[in-house]
């Protein structure tokens, strides 16, 4: 059996949700932007691109265009690395090693699917030192849609699909592509009182990645990304999730 994984990256293979939280909400006061929600949760999609864009059409009235959108990912990128630069970004209990075990096998692919921005991305992953295809909010704003950018970039051929994360955007994410899950964390609390916990695990030393990580959750249970049963469009043609 062929197995291709899908990893979150911020609070799944790094404790890294605190600093980018920060860097981002500079990287927007940066770019002028003063009237800002911070309440990340509450926005329709989890990701850099789309919070970016209904901060910034919320204070001028309009969408950023593409050059507004790279100064915001300049700016987030340098930001972050200026504050993990004073303090290094701590990985979670075991991942690097789990990533190293993986891309080792030939039963398993890795690839990654976060809400971050590309250059702020690049810098996470570096120190992990696996390679694989990623998919990022410079991809596309839809969460689902970064998800199903990275299956696609993988390839095809594959007996299952697992993806791996710390929040209910991901959940959402892995019953919206019909994909295993696994949960990373001390508390089922952020994925639902329905989310088992036998799919649960703090540490990745915990994980046996041959397990059986099917969802099931309850009818109703999982709301559906907004808006992400649209047509999925892969680059380089521009996908709906932008319009």
């Amino acid at each position: 059996m062929t197995t291709l994984i899908v990893f979150d990256i911020d609070g799944t293979l790094l404790r890294s949700v605190a600093p980018h939280q920060a860097a981002f909400l500079g990287a927007l006061r940066d770019c002028g932007l003063t009237e800002i929600d911070s309440g990340w949760g509450g926005y329709a999609h989890h990701t850099d691109s789309w919070i970016f864009r209904q901060v910034f059409r919320r204070n001028t009235g309009r969408l950023p265009d593409e050059a507004e959108t790279q100064k915001f990912a300049d700016r987030l990128y340098e930001r972050f690395l200026a504050a993990t630069e004073r303090e290094a970004v701590e990985q979670i209990p075991g991942a690097a090693a789990f990533l190293r075990s993986l891309a080792e096998s030939d039963a398993y692919t890795v690839a990654f699917a976060t809400g971050g921005m590309r250059e702020v991305t690049a810098a996470k992953l570096a120190p992990l030192g696996v390679a694989g295809p990623v998919s990022t909010a410079s991809d596309h704003t839809f969460r689902e849609h970064v998800v199903r950018e990275a299956i696609h970039q993988a390839g095809d051929g594959f007996d299952r699909v697992v993806c791996v994360g710390d929040g209910p955007w991901d959940v959402r994410a892995a019953v919206a592509t019909g994909s295993q899950f696994i949960g990373i964390g001390e508390s089922t609390a952020p994925f639902g009182e329905w989310f088992p916990r036998t799919r649960l695990f703090g540490s990745f030393d915990e994980i046996d990645p041959a397990a059986d990580f099917t969802l099931a959750p309850p009818v109703g249970q999982v709301a559906a990304e907004p808006d992400a049963d649209k047509a999925f469009s892969a680059r380089p043609a521009p996908c709906v999730c932008w319009n």
